[in-house]
């Protein structure tokens, strides 16, 4: 399957939309997606998280089969032009990341052949989507007006959190009795130039540090400087590795935006200020779970919350009970989560589909789609490479009685062995259109008399496109021709592949409990014809 993943992250608008869809890229890709980020990505710091991710991005120019006319023009949702980026994407799935308005997206997405996925922060970024995810702590209780979205997925147990986050959790704490050494934050890119109030904040508790390391961008480095001026200060630039840099410290203080969750994860005692109307609500409810000390706004730092700043740097206690609290509430598995979600949705449109008796279909669901005409040819040796391939995806393993991987030789010895087996066919799908492979079939003769079984694989990058029907229906017909009217055919599949056993039940193929086991469900397709 297939997402794109619409953020953007700029200098004036921060990194935190590309850090969850990140998070998001990661749990995806080790779930078998494909994914690709859409979007600009300028600021270095988000250039640098894309790069080491390995995420391609596609930029609002577009990949080069899709058509002039679908570009993205830049901070737009413009529901055609995304449309038709899902269209020649083959996606699955369109998450957006963004906050800005926009009517009639889901339907256009939904037209394309995709799903919509959205986050929200509260109102912000709200609209109909497929999935919607708001991830602040105690939106699952504030609950969400009614709006006909389909799977809802509220509260921080949906946060997205890179792996990073987990791996800081368990790295050495600071040792206890020193002077607190804080680290400053606002943001991947301290986008409102709030640190030099922050440090001139911490300054004014008189409490003693130790180091104060700052994370500012060298155009605001100057005033940073002069606010803290009596400080043990060390500026550094935006960091890739936040969580561990956070973890190596006694205190920070943060923006009240993505970095509270992650950093309450890794259960490090935190600050948040309010420096985006967006953080607001995240923000309250944080403050109120107990997860950070509400610092308010950076205006509010030369006053109402002062006392605040200096009992966090001050009292031992204090940083205990917050960092205590963090891994309490925040796990670092919310981005599975929501990957889960858009596999069922997708799954689901699959089954609704077939079940209405159109011409669509999921990986392994029933039914042809159209355009979807498809032509046999027998595998040769030229095959083994694209043949090990799909043999090796991670689907296509978790739903085969072995699942280990495969190596090189160990499959071409394999393919040797098929090819020369005149009790074996093994064939290659393509698509009839463009003659690309979307598939392949073997069919086994068992040792029962007239029994063959059958074995079918989409190809990863067809998977969610409606093949799986059209592929195995070919595939007969071309065994047919070589095994006759008379004998039938037997699949085994496992339990919890359910798609598998709608495809071959939708093709006409029985339960046979007797041929099953513990660990695979088999079913039997009667001949054509009634043996004589």
């Amino acid at each position: 399957m297939r997402a794109l993943l619409r953020c953007d992250a700029t200098a004036a608008g921060g990194v935190g939309h590309l850090v969850r869809c990140l998070a998001l890229a990661e749990a995806a890709t080790a779930r078998g997606w494909r994914v690709a980020v859409v979007g600009r990505v300028t600021a270095p710091l988000g250039r640098r998280l894309l790069a080491a991710s390995g995420v391609p991005l596609l930029p609002f120019d577009g990949p080069g089969d899709v058509p002039a006319d679908a570009h993205l023009p830049p901070s737009d949702l413009d529901p055609a032009r995304l449309a038709a980026l899902v269209r020649a994407t083959r996606a699955d799935v369109l998450h957006v990341d963004h906050y800005a308005p926009v009517v009639g997206l889901r339907a256009a997405i939904r037209e394309a052949g995709g799903a919509l996925s959205c986050v929200e922060d509260g109102p912000f970024g709200r609209r109909e989507a497929d999935v919607v995810v708001d991830p602040t702590p105690g939106a699952e209780a504030a609950g969400r007006p009614a709006d006909g979205s389909g799977t809802v997925l509220l509260g921080v147990r949906h946060a997205p959190m890179r792996s990073a986050v987990a791996r800081a959790h368990d790295l050495a704490r600071p040792p206890a009795g020193r002077d607190p050494h804080v680290l400053v934050v606002l943001g991947g890119t301290d986008a409102t130039g709030a640190a030099a109030a922050v440090v001139a904040a911490i300054a004014r508790t008189g409490v003693r540090t130790g180091a104060v390391t700052v994370i500012v961008r060298p155009d605001h480095a100057e005033d940073v400087r002069r606010a803290g001026a009596d400080l043990p200060l060390r500026l550094v630039g935006p960091q890739d590795d936040l969580p561990a840099l956070a973890a190596a410290h006694d205190v920070v203080v943060t923006a009240a935006g993505t970095t509270v969750w992650e950093l309450a994860a890794v259960g490090v005692a935190t600050g948040a200020v309010v420096v985006a109307e967006n953080q607001r609500i995240g923000y309250e409810r944080a403050v109120g779970l107990g997860l950070t000390a509400g610092l308010g706004t950076p205006d509010d730092l030369a006053g109402p919350t002062a006392g605040r700043l200096a009992t966090l740097l001050s009292d031992p206690a204090t940083r205990g009970r917050l960092a205590a609290a963090g891994p309490r509430v925040v796990d670092p598995d919310g981005a599975s989560r929501v990957v889960a979600a858009w596999e069922d949705v997708v799954a689901d449109r699959a089954r609704r589909r077939a079940g209405a008796g159109t011409d669509h279909a999921d990986d392994e669901g029933a039914g042809a789609a159209d355009g979807r005409a498809v032509r046999a040819r027998a595998a040769t040796a030229d095959d083994a490479d694209l043949l090990r391939g799909w043999r090796n995806d991670p689907a296509t393993r978790a739903a085969s009685r072995s699942t280990g991987e495969v190596t090189a030789a160990e499959h071409t010895a394999w393919l040797t062995r098929v090819l020369a087996d005149d009790d074996r066919l093994l064939l290659v799908l393509e698509s009839a259109r463009d003659e690309v492979p979307v598939g392949t079939v073997r069919f086994d003769r068992t040792a029962e008399a007239g029994l063959w079984e059958v074995s079918i694989t989409v190809a990863p990058d067809a998977r969610g496109q409606g093949w799986a029907a059209p592929v195995l229906t070919c595939a007969e017909e071309a065994w047919r021709a070589l095994a006759g009217p008379d004998p039938r055919l037997l699949a085994v599949v496992r339990p919890e592949n359910a798609a598998s056993g709608r495809l071959f039940t939708s093709a006409g193929y029985v339960p046979s409990p007797e041929r099953g086991d513990d660990v695979v469900t088999a079913f039997v397709k009667l001949p054509a014809t009634p043996a004589r």
